[in-house]
């Protein structure tokens, strides 16, 4: 598991590292994505308030990462 992506990284910062991430967060129904707050909102703030498990988010980012459907930016 990539253990550069935490609970603190803000939405934009991770899109900005990978941005086919953006999928994810479709497929998610997350509309925390190209929303203002996004530069501010950390994923353990997406995950309290849409209600997930912080844990399930993650694993469902890092396993689009390490799946190879995510690849870095720069």
């Amino acid at each position: 598991m990539n253990s550069n992506i935490s609970a603190d990284i803000t939405v934009k910062k991770l899109l900005e590292r990978f941005p086919r991430l953006l999928q994810t967060f479709m497929d998610m129904n997350l509309m925390c994505a190209g929303c203002p707050t996004e530069a501010f909102h950390t994923l353990a703030d997406v995950a309290r308030e849409y209600h997930l498990s912080l844990d399930q988010l993650l694993v469902r980012i890092y396993e689009a990462i390490e799946d190879g459907d995510v690849p870095s930016a720069g």
